[in-house]
């Protein structure tokens, strides 16, 4: 199986192919999120080798810590950041074809090259498959209710940063 993965451009995302994926599946808000503490955004997609959009993951890279409502941690007089996926999602036709594994280690790969500390995702309790991805990438696993949810996780990989 051959597939390509990619950075979408930021602004190219309205007239990107993968757009319909990610409406598709439901990710539009996600995808578009935007915080004052992100210092960036990415996303990635994969596209079969007919060049079909087959799957995205969208990060942001962020200090830890302002999302849940906590200062800024800092490491030696430094902000300590992380790549936080904020939307994730493959094609069903896709799925268990080494997509989403290739997407994650995409922005695994990217968040230590720029520095990260960590890589962080929530993902909802009925997101068995991401669960078992995340765990076999070497995620540790942190679980947290939201509402009705109450087999939700967080997701953390600890990184060393290339920088």
């Amino acid at each position: 199986m051959e597939i390509e993965i990619s950075e979408v451009p930021v602004g190219a995302l309205e007239n990107a192919p993968v757009r319909a994926l990610i409406d598709a599946l439901g990710q539009t808000d996600w995808v578009r999120f935007s915080a004052g503490f992100h210092l960036s955004s990415h996303l990635f997609a994969a596209v079969s080798q007919d060049g079909r959009p087959i799957g995205f993951c969208r990060y942001v890279v962020q200090p830890i810590g302002p999302d849940t409502g906590c200062p800024p941690v800092t490491l030696d007089g430094q902000v300590a950041t992380e790549a936080k996926i904020l939307a994730f999602g493959v094609h069903e036709g896709w799925r268990r074809r080494g997509v989403g594994t290739a997407l994650q280690r995409a922005v695994i790969d990217a968040a230590a090259a720029n520095g990260c500390h960590q890589v962080r995702s929530h993902s909802a309790g009925e997101n068995a498959g991401n669960h078992r991805l995340k765990l076999r990438l070497g995620f540790a696993v942190h679980p947290i209710v939201r509402d009705d949810d109450h087999k939700g996780c967080y997701f953390l990989l600890p990184l060393t940063p290339a920088v």
